[in-house]
């Protein structure tokens, strides 16, 4: 056997071996990765207050938005809904965002929600402040909250459980 061979095997192995244990991520296809590369991005790892398993209906947030405008919604900038699919913590999010959307003074802010069956069960405890503090990595922490249901659509709207794709969680 060739040494070619045997290194080819054994890089192999350990793509496999590293594909595996990063079971909590989801892999986009290679454009999408090199679209997602050249765009500055805040990353975070989310963990749950309590160790508990999420059901395989679960459906994870992470959300980048503006909130500089106190008498106002906050705008957001980056957003990615994960189905958890029996997946648990902690998760490792990439969100790129557009530094066109990002006012020098603004007020950026990174959070988390759970949601099963339509409903928001678990969400950040400390929401933190991002980009224009130069901090584009954070620790999320859930917590349980009351649980409140979402508006959906009429007809099988975005958090329909059945009819879901699971979406990357990291770029």
């Amino acid at each position: 056997m060739k040494l070619w061979h045997i290194l080819g095997g054994i890089t192999l192995s350990v793509v496999l071996t590293g594909a595996a244990s990063a079971a909590t991520t989801v892999t986009d296809s290679p454009a999408a990765v090199q679209t997602q590369l050249a765009m500055p991005a805040v990353s975070c790892t989310i963990n749950l207050h309590q160790r508990i398993a999420l059901p395989p209906n679960a459906a994870l947030t992470v959300t980048v938005s503006d909130a500089s405008v106190s008498d106002a919604p906050s705008r957001v900038l980056a957003q990615k809904v994960a189905w958890k699919d029996g997946k648990q913590a902690p998760f490792i999010f990439y969100l790129p965002y557009n530094p066109a959307d990002v006012q020098p003074n603004a007020r950026i802010l990174l959070s988390a929600a759970v949601t099963i069956d339509n409903r928001v069960v678990m969400a950040t405890q400390d929401i933190p402040a991002v980009i224009t503090n130069g901090v584009t990595r954070a620790d999320l922490l859930l917590i349980p909250v009351e649980s409140v249901a979402l508006p959906t659509h009429s007809q099988g709207g975005l958090l329909n459980p059945s009819a879901h794709t699971p979406l990357n969680t990291e770029g």
